[in-house]
C-alpha cells in the first residue's frame, strides 16, 4: 500500500493489523507456546505490496533512545514521518533485499541528549560534543535578562536526532551491517522565558537551516567514527525539516547522503529529497497544487449532490518530485441505518471508478468515519486494481 510506508516496527504495528488487502506468506505451522521456550532470532515474515519493506530482527529490541524523540517531536504525525520516512530513504543504502531493521540500539538516551545539547567551553571526557551552537557569547549560560536575546541570536536548530540499525544475517543470527540517522531540524525555534515567562516562536531561516544541518551531520558521523562500535560500520544520514507549530500535515526530508565507511560527509555526496504533504482543502493548496485541488473539489461536490447530510470531507496528499504520489481522504458523516452506509460506499466506488479525475496510478484511501470518529468503511484503489476494494 502506497499511502502508508508498512514496516514492521512498533510505530506502524496498527498498520499492519488493518491492512486486510496484504498477503503474508504462511511459514510452517507453530506450535502454541507453552511460556517456556527460548525464542531464536530471526526475522518477520516479508510481505507482499507495492513497494519493498524491511523485514524486522525478532526478538523485538526497544531503541535504546526508546521514547526520547517522542517527547521532543509534538505530533504522533511527525513522529511517524520521522520513522518511516527514514526507512523509505535508507533503501537506497541498506537493500531491503540483503538487510533487515532494528531500532537503534548504538546510541542511549544521554548520548542523544548530549548531542541535543550546545556547544561549552566545558566537555565531560568521552562525552559527545553537542551539535547545537553556542549561544553567541560562547559560553553555555546567559543572564535571565539576555536569555531571550541570546536565543534570538543563537537557535537551536537540531530538535531531535533518530537511530535505526540495519542488520544482516550472519553464522550466529544477524549482525549489524549499517546504521541510518534523521537529524530532525527546526523550522521554528520555540522557547520560554525564564520564570514561567512568555513563549517566543523564531521563524528560522531555511538556508541557514540545510547549512547548520549539514555541519551538524558532519560533526556526528566524525564523533562517531572515534567509537568502536562505529569505526567500520556503513552509515546513512538524513535531514528532517519539523512542520511549523499547529500545521495539519508534518514536515518532510530534505536531504541525504549514503556515507558509508569514511568519517566526513562530502558535499557531493547530499542527494536533494523533494517531498511534501499537502492538505485538502486548504489555502495552501490551492494556491500550490490548484489542479489538484479542484479535482478535489468536483469529488467532494458530487458526493454533497446525492446525500444531503455530507458536510465535507478532509484529504491528505503525499507529493514527491512535485507530483501527487498517493492520497488520503477522510470523511465523517453520520449514518441512521446500515443500509444508508452500503449506499454512500455504493456511491462513493462508482464515484471512483466512473468519474474519478485523478491519475489512476495514485493510490487513494478513503477512510469514512461516524462524527465521534468511530470507523465504518475504508476504500482502497491502487493501480492494477480492477475494482475499488471495501473493507467494513
Amino acid at each position: 500500500m502506497k499511502w502508508k510506508q508498512l514496516v514492521i516496527p512498533a510505530v506502524a504495528a496498527s498498520l499492519l493489523l488493518s491492512g486486510c488487502s496484504m498477503k503474508i506468506p504462511m511459514g510452517e505451522e507453530e506450535a502454541t507456546p507453552t511460556g517456556n521456550e527460548t525464542v531464536s532470532e530471526g526475522v518477520t515474515p516479508a510481505i507482499e505490496a507495492r513497494d519493498s519493506y524491511y523485514q524486522m530482527v525478532i526478538p523485538f529490541k526497544p531503541a535504546a533512545a526508546r521514547g526520547l524523540a517522542q517527547r521532543q517531536v509534538s505530533s504522533s504525525l511527525e513522529l511517524e514521518e520521522v520513522e518511516l520516512g527514514l526507512m523509505r530513504h535508507s533503501t537506497g543504502a541498506f537493500n531491503p533485499d540483503q538487510f533487515a531493521y532494528q531500532e537503534g540500539q548504538l546510541l542511549t538516551n544521554t548520548d542523544v541528549l548530549q548531542l541535543l545539547g550546545r556547544k561549552s567551553k566545558e566537555q565531560e571526557d568521552g562525552a559527545f560534543v553537542p551539535l547545537n551552537p553556542a549561544y553567541q557569547n560562547g559560553t553555555a549560560e546567559v543572564s535571565e535578562a539576555d536569555f531571550v536575546d541570546a536565543n534570538k541570536e543563537s537557535p537551536l536548530y537540531l530538535a531531535s536526532l533518530v537511530e535505526q540499525n540495519y542488520m544482516q544475517q550472519s553464522d550466529n543470527g544477524y549482525a549489524l551491517g549499517g546504521a541510518s540517522f534523521a537529524l530532525i531540524l527546526n523550522r521554528e525555534y520555540v522557547f520560554q522565558a525564564p520564570n514561567f515567562g512568555p513563549t517566543y516562536t523564531e521563524r528560522l531561516d531555511e538556508s541557514k537551516v540545510i547549512a547548520e544541518g549539514e555541519r551538524m551531520a558532519n560533526e556526528l558521523v566524525t564523533q562517531l567514527r572515534e567509537r568502536e562500535d562505529f569505526k567500520e560500520l556503513d552509515i546513512n544520514v538524513a535531514l528532517y525539516m519539523k512542520a511549523s507549530q499547529g500545521s495539519p500535515t508534518p514536515g518532510n526530508y530534505i536531504k541525504s547522503a549514503f556515507v558509508g565507511k569514511s568519517d566526513q560527509i562530502a558535499s557531493g555526496d547530499w542527494k536533494a529529497i523533494d517531498e511534501r504533504y499537502y492538505y485538502f482543502p486548504s489555502r495552501e493548496a490551492t494556491n500550490e497544487v490548484r489542479d489538484d485541488s479542484q479535482k478535489f473539489t468536483l469529488f467532494s461536490d458530487r458526493i454533497a449532490d446525492v446525500f444531503p447530510d455530507f458536510s465535507g470531507m478532509i484529504g491528505k496528499g503525499f507529493y514527491q518530485n512535485g507530483d501527487l504520489s498517493r492520497l488520503e481522504i477522510d470523511i465523517p458523516i453520520q449514518f441512521y441505518s446500515r443500509a444508508e452506509l452500503v449506499g454512500f460506499t455504493q456511491h462513493i466506488v462508482g464515484l471512483l471508478e466512473n468519474r474519478w479525475e485523478y491519475n489512476r496510478s495514485v493510490p487513494i484511501r478513503i477512510n469514512v468515519t461516524s462524527l465521534g470518529g468511530n470507523p465504518e468503511v475504508t476504500i482502497v484503489f491502487e493501480e492494477g486494481m480492477a475494482n475499488p476494494k471495501v473493507y467494513f
